[in-house]
């Protein structure tokens, strides 16, 4: 009696989970993983993260969970299965650091000819600054959890190391009595936003269902057409419940050094004429360019969402405004930078699809050069591959193109570049000259020309979500060097803006932070703090020592058109 009630509870499970897939905002029993007030591992099996006396099935009992430490992978925990009136599940004999990630995948079994596999993680620590920001490695299902400085978090979804687009992500409170549940998709780079009121105290629980019809395979002597996958993931916000940590983590909270504080304040300057994120800004004799970029709502793509203006702004007669110079290709995720008192576009994406309809986003190969004086464009050697969410920076008369994917539509992968590219705008028959391949794959960089050579800062990762490393190419030598890692987290280096101004190397994060490069450029000192902070927003220096905080959007506020300045303190 007791195998058949086994096979019974397995098979309404299995049922449950399929349902699921039908219906998503239907319930299922799935494992969660968390850690008790000793800092033990506990495992149990239920319709949510507070459903914590359902019986544990046996396929889950086989479960395997191990500890992933930044000194490497531990082994395999040792469990041992409890059954009170208040637990039914499996508890680690022996305490987990609190510097670690656990984890472990166990397939279920199989239902109607399909495979159905669980996944499940916790973060150990309540303190978000030592959350892993780098995958595990050969994880088949894994989530990157990222906390912001207003205490919401961004999820990333990787499958097999790569980011799940269109994944429908639940967070729910892990808490008796927190009622709530907030549900979001994936966008196009495996990402997902919950605000801080989305997030409650203790612990929290995200839930992910993947769904394969086309995969095939076998398991256990039985082939099998298809696979549905589920991830359950835990966490711990500022709670009593979590074991506190007594390390500490490189990527810690920023704190703006007063020794070197420079101020932000209003430009003065008019606003810009529309809002933008991801657009292309220069400034050339003291007038300011915007081309291109996105003006729809976050994640929406199309024709009409992206602009294909040329605007101008003199700096020295503001009260003259903005004034369109001319029109191009609709594009984002472009680069344009001066050169010679002209204007180099280089790449974006353009959206083929209308408003509503599938995306279709085209990486673009085009590059053209603009002449104030003549307000027309002229085409100049297109670059070797359709490249977009790329960054270029002039150094002397070359231009450097760097980080980027190819987008093929929305039905196709996109390619992440592998190479790097210049073109010498001083010679009319010039071609693009391939340049030592970068050791990295990025894209939504930031790219800056300083001290003879060129910074390429954090960005989003092929594998691994968003990254605050610095990679240095040297032109004279044509060779990489890592330079040093921003502060904060991994959000931290996606969508940034960088540029030099006075000599010194500064960057603007996501979170806010402004940074400069130490005179040794061994680090970076944090300078100032912008309130509400940024991102995909431009930075551009002025003849006044001064740096200009152009568009961009907040998570949760939106787009900015308001236009900030940088007092930027020159070198003794």
């Amino acid at each position: 009696m007791k195998t058949a009630f086994i096979l019974t509870v397995q098979t309404v499970a299995i049922i449950a989970a399929f349902i699921l897939l039908a219906s998503r905002n239907a319930d299922a029993h799935m494992p969660w993983l968390a850690s008790d007030h000793d800092g033990h591992a506990i495992l149990w099996f239920g319709e949510s993260p507070v459903d914590r006396t359902y019986h544990l099935p046996a396929a889950i009992e086989k479960i395997k969970i191990v500890p992933h430490a930044k000194s490497g992978t531990s082994e395999v925990l040792t469990t041992e299965t409890v059954d009170t009136d208040d637990f039914v599940g499996l508890r680690g004999q022996s305490v987990v650091p609190s510097d670690t990630e656990i984890a472990g995948s166990i397939t279920y079994g199989l239902y109607h000819g399909m495979k159905l596999t669980y996944h499940v993680e916790h973060l150990t620590n309540s303190n978000p600054d030592a959350w892993p920001t780098e995958p595990r490695k050969n994880a088949p299902l894994q989530t990157i959890v990222v906390s912001s400085a207003d205490g919401g978090v961004t999820v990333t979804v990787l499958k097999n190391g790569k980011p799940v687009k269109e994944a429908e992500v639940t967070l729910q409170s892990g808490e008796p009595d927190v009622e709530g549940k907030a549900t979001a998709k994936t966008d196009a780079i495996g990402m997902v936003t919950f605000a801080a009121d989305k997030v409650s105290t203790g612990l929290n629980a995200l839930s992910v269902g993947l769904n394969d019809p086309a995969a095939t395979g076998e398991f256990e002597g039985e082939t099998y057409k298809g696979e549905a996958n589920y991830l359950t993931a835990t966490f711990f916000n500022g709670s009593s419940n979590a074991k506190k940590s007594e390390t500490k983590s490189s990527g810690s909270k920023p704190k703006v050094d007063p020794e070197n504080a420079v101020s932000i304040v209003p430009s003065q300057l008019p606003e810009l004429p529309e809002e933008l994120t991801s657009f292309g800004a220069a400034i050339s004799n003291g007038k300011l360019f915007v081309y291109g970029g996105h003006t729809g709502d976050a994640h929406s793509y199309s024709t009409a969402e992206q602009s294909n203006r040329l605007w101008c702004l003199d700096t020295k007669k503001p009260e003259s405004g903005w004034q369109q110079m001319s029109a191009g290709p609709r594009l984002q995720g472009l680069g344009l930078v001066a050169w010679q008192g002209k204007l180099i576009r280089i790449g974006g994406f353009t959206a083929m699809n209308e408003e509503g309809d599938d995306h279709d986003l085209q990486s673009q190969d085009s590059v053209a050069i603009f002449d104030p004086a003549t307000k027309a464009w002229s085409d100049l050697p297109s670059l070797p591959e359709p490249r977009s969410s790329l960054d270029a920076a002039v150094l002397g008369d070359t231009v450097y193109v760097f980080g980027g994917w190819q987008l093929n539509g929305e039905s196709s992968d996109s390619q992440w570049h592998t190479t790097a590219w210049c073109l010498d705008l001083s010679d009319a028959n010039a071609k693009w000259k391939a340049i030592a391949n970068p050791q990295f794959q990025r894209r939504a960089v930031s790219v800056a020309a300083h001290d003879g050579k060129l910074f390429v800062v954090g960005g989003m990762q092929e594998t691994g979500g968003p990254t605050t490393k610095t990679a240095i190419y040297d032109p004279a030598s044509d060779s990489w060097s890592e330079g040093p890692t921003l502060p904060g987290r991994g959000m931290s280096g996606f969508g940034s803006a960088s540029f030099e101004c006075d000599g010194q190397l500064f960057v603007s994060a996501m979170d806010g932070f402004v940074h400069r490069l130490s005179d040794d450029g061994g680090h970076w000192v944090t300078v100032a703090k912008m309130d509400p902070a940024r991102f995909f927003h431009r930075m551009l220096p002025t003849e006044q020592s001064s740096l200009l905080l152009l568009g961009g959007a907040n998570m949760e506020i939106g787009k900015f058109t308001e236009i900030d300045a940088i007092h930027v303190a020159t070198n003794p």
